[in-house]
């Protein structure tokens, strides 16, 4: 199950993205402010990040920019408030890989999550059955099998 790293200092906000989070197969990890969020991601394995702008100790574009100087590869998604062109121009010249402003529909945010997760590379979510064809080739991705 893909490990979730919220940094969100909103408590109501926390709980909604806990509880749903959890009922669609993912492990929630929650911090409250961009401090925790930091120190969690250095401490801690992750599949994805996602990081209020807006965040006491230390907003979510800093607390990017500083897990981007570590890992460029580490799917990020910002959940804001801030909905100004400049201000998503802003994040995605950050690094983020999407940029979702609130009020939003859980469901879509999830299906965001799923397909950043499935296109990277090293954290792809693959199910049992999926097999790739290539001319006479099959390769079997969860099995590591080439037939």
């Amino acid at each position: 199950m893909p490990k979730i790293l919220i940094v969100e200092d909103d408590k109501n906000m926390v709980y909604l993205l806990k509880e749903n989070l959890k009922v669609s197969g993912f492990v929630p990890v929650l911090c409250i402010n961009g401090q925790e969020g930091i120190e969690a991601f250095k401490t801690g394995s992750f599949d994805l990040r996602l990081l209020d702008i807006m965040l006491p100790k230390k907003d979510g574009l800093t607390l990017a920019a500083e897990i981007r100087k570590e890992n460029k590869e580490i799917p990020i998604i910002f959940l804001t408030a801030k909905s100004l062109d400049e201000d998503k121009i802003t994040g995605f010249k950050t690094g983020c890989d999407d940029y979702v402003t609130k009020p939003f529909n859980i469901e879509e945010l999830i299906l965001r999550m799923r397909a950043i997760l499935k296109r990277d590379k090293n954290q792809g979510t693959f199910e049992k059955d999926d097999k790739f064809v290539f001319n006479d080739y099959e390769l079997n991705y969860p099995e590591r099998k080439l037939i």
